[in-house]
């Protein structure tokens, strides 16, 4: 019995010798599989198994970068993580910044990928990068391929200023005029039709480097080439891809990845990082919003389209301009949101009307495919038809109904007037998918406590591994605190309370030393409170148009700032301040979503769902989350020094600080005034005196 290695592809066999030189055939460049060869007397009778050598997580050495020390709690995450997958359990994993999760993922999937694929799910592109990071690190490089959206990657760089939905509709008439040689064309997919050989090659050339979408498109498209097509084509051949969440829950989107890259759910491996945007992420997906707008566009495009249902579509269209958006905005009022019944708005539609929703949105379809067809024919930039996209509302507004779904009409605070159907649960998009994939790997840096997440995309608590993994930074590195004279409670917001956190944010600044931040639960209590503050500090206060590059280069020249901001804005998530540029983040109050008949109705639909914990679920736990991410802005390496105050009595109470990380729990002070919690901070900075 012996190993030999072969290609995927072209199904060459290789030595052990041949693999140690490259880890890649070198006739088209595919990644050697390993196979146990069993031999007879005869060599001649030499019997290939098709199945690969089942690995071992000892077998992870093979993959380490050389010289790499794998951190403590990474082994942690790797022994959890290749269990779970071990036994087909769906793994969620609370991995607190510092541990090295991403690289711990994939060391749990990679030794027994095999044949099979491994799809990494993120949201943003700064996640993208340092996936890509980890895997351009490693002793083998499998086959990886990663994209942003297709307008992105587009090397035209079609930019008319409609919806991507009309970039779409401009690609493929563009494909589909390379195809017919009719002009205009694509000259880059006229390219990858006349050079298939040579721009799988050099898609292939980009897979092996690891290249990023931006670097790929670069690439390919200074030879000629679409970086987006080409890469497609060669997708059945790479083993890695990662894309944002569209890719892995949209259901079209992934089924048409799947099938480019040749498989089956149960055949691929999933890697769903910063999972604590899923939840809302499939509700989205679910959900569907139109402004009366949409509707005066539509009835704009019958005055240029002519139809044999011309008159029906006009008579349609002004009943719900005139009929139903009068209707509901006259029960709306003076409030910013209210609950419509779909079926009163469904009766009255067919009242005014004459005819069902569901005929209705049949003839809207049909006029807005009319005018699609007449906008290519003319070459027009916008293939979009507004009409089109009516119909598409229509029927999501009326055929998404039952106790998964919420219909309301709600004024933006541009003053904008929509009608929505939201969805109040995602796990019809998300259950099948994480139980479906061979193994899956969902984390984020703050999933407390993981049961909820858990609750929120699966559908059962079968088959699934929880973990909730400590802070890897050593304890005398921070301070955290908690004051226990302060609240944000709606009745307890006094003048007197206002001074109190005045007070608080005045005693930290003085006391500590670098950058601090503060963050608020709204723009108004942050402007109301900084009317009573007075600081020695350059005060950087967050606006809708604060630019982060601004903020950070403010930051970097100088330690003696205050920056301003709210919880859950641009500053106090996603965003990185690298070598200890705050050293100190104070919350002020606790940042509860706004209470309104949705957030009522999503408590009450998780009620029916988990009893009794309805509010935890749809209220606090988001609330706490936004909390410690605000707060989480302070260390971001094992290095970092820095102190969180949390500015909230609530926070020392039972029913919350058990949702709060468990070292917060173990190492969370309270402060009685805001005299004792400069005394706090000042110690600790006498500790840490040579930073300064």
């Amino acid at each position: 019995m012996t190993r030999i290695y072969v290609c995927r592809k072209c199904r060459k066999k290789y030595s052990l010798e041949q693999f140690k030189q490259s880890h890649f055939c070198p006739d088209c460049g595919t990644f050697l599989s390993a196979r146990i060869v069993h031999r007879s007397r005869s060599p001649s009778r030499a019997i290939t198994v098709t199945k690969p050598e089942p690995e071992t997580d000892a077998s992870r050495d093979k993959w380490l970068p050389k010289g790499y020390e794998v951190r403590k709690g990474q082994v942690k995450f790797i022994e959890e993580a290749a269990e779970a997958l071990e036994h087909n359990k769906v793994f969620v994993g609370s991995a607190p910044c510092g541990i090295g999760k991403s690289l711990a993922s994939l060391l749990s999937v990679l030794p027994r990928l095999g044949e099979n694929k491994l799809l990494i799910s993120f949201r943003t592109r700064s996640q993208l990068h340092i996936f890509l990071k980890e895997l351009k690190g490693l002793r083998q490089n499998p086959l990886t391929v990663s994209f942003f959206s297709k307008q992105d990657m587009c090397p035209l760089r079609m930019r008319s200023g409609g919806s991507y939905y009309d970039f779409l509709e401009e690609c493929r008439r563009l494909k589909k005029n390379c195809e017919s040689n009719t002009k205009p064309m694509c000259k880059y997919y006229w390219n990858n039709q006349r050079k298939k050989r040579e721009a799988e090659q050099l898609a292939l050339d980009c897979a092996k480097k690891i290249l990023d979408p931006k670097e790929a498109a670069y690439h390919m498209a200074k030879r000629g080439f679409c970086a987006y097509e080409a890469l497609k084509r060669v997708l059945s051949k790479v083993d890695i891809f990662l894309g944002t969440y569209n890719y892995t829950f949209n259901p079209p989107i992934r089924q048409a990845l799947l099938q480019s890259w040749g498989v089956d759910p149960s055949e691929v491996y999933l890697i769903v990082d910063e999972a604590h945007n899923i939840p809302n992420f499939a509700r989205e997906l679910l959900s569907d919003r139109m402004t009366q707008a949409t509707i005066e566009n539509a009835l704009k495009e019958t005055e240029k389209f002519e139809h044999q249902n011309l008159d029906q579509v006009r008579d349609y269209l002004n009943v719900l301009d005139n009929n139903v958006f009068r209707y509901i905005k006259k029960g709306l009022g003076k409030s910013n949101l209210r609950i419509l019944d779909p079926q009163d708005i469904a009766d009255r539609f067919l009242k005014w009307s004459g005819t069902s929703n569901e005929k209705a949105a049949e003839i809207f379809h049909e006029y807005g495919e009319h005018v699609k067809e007449k906008r290519q024919e003319v070459g027009s930039d916008r293939i979009f038809s507004y009409t089109h996209r009516v119909g598409d509302f229509v029927e999501n507004f009326f055929q998404r109904i039952g106790d998964k779904y919420v219909h309301l009409i709600q004024k933006d605070w541009g003053e904008r007037i929509y009608m929505e159907v939201k969805s109040l649960d995602g796990r019809e998009i998300t259950d099948p998918v994480l139980r479906q994939a061979k193994g899956s790997i969902v984390m984020s840096g703050f999933l407390s406590p993981p049961k909820v997440y858990r609750d929120l995309i699966l559908r059962s608590k079968e088959n699934v591994r929880l973990k909730e993994f400590d802070s890897p930074f050593p304890p005398e590195n921070r301070m955290i605190l908690a004051a226990s004279d302060v609240s944000s409670r709606y009745e307890q917001r006094t003048e007197q309370m206002l001074k109190k956190w005045a007070k608080h944010i005045e005693a930290i600044s003085l006391a500590n030393r670098g950058n601090i931040a503060v963050f608020f639960t709204s723009y108004h209590l942050m402007n109301t409170i900084l009317a009573h503050t007075d600081l020695d500090r350059t005060m950087i206060i967050e606006e809708r148009k604060t630019r982060q590059q601004d903020v950070m280069q403010k930051l970097s020249r100088s330690n003696s700032n205050a920056l301003f901001g709210v919880m859950g804005g641009k500053f106090s998530e996603g965003m990185d301040y690298p070598n200890n540029l705050l050293t100190c983040v104070a919350t002020v109050g606790l940042p509860y979503a706004t209470w309104n008949v949705y957030q009522k109705a999503l408590i009450d639909y998780f009620d029916s769902q988990f009893p009794g914990k309805g509010r935890d679920y749809a209220y606090l736990t988001p609330a706490i989350f936004r909390l410690v991410q605000a707060c989480g802005r302070v260390h971001r390496s094992a290095e970092d020094k820095g102190c969180i105050v949390m500015l909230d009595e609530r926070v020392l109470r039972p029913s919350i600080r058990q949702l709060l990380p468990s070292y917060y729990q173990k190492e969370m002070r309270p402060v009685k005034n805001h005299a004792e919690c400069g005394d706090n901070i000042m110690a600790f900075w006498e500790k840490h005196s040579s930073m300064f």
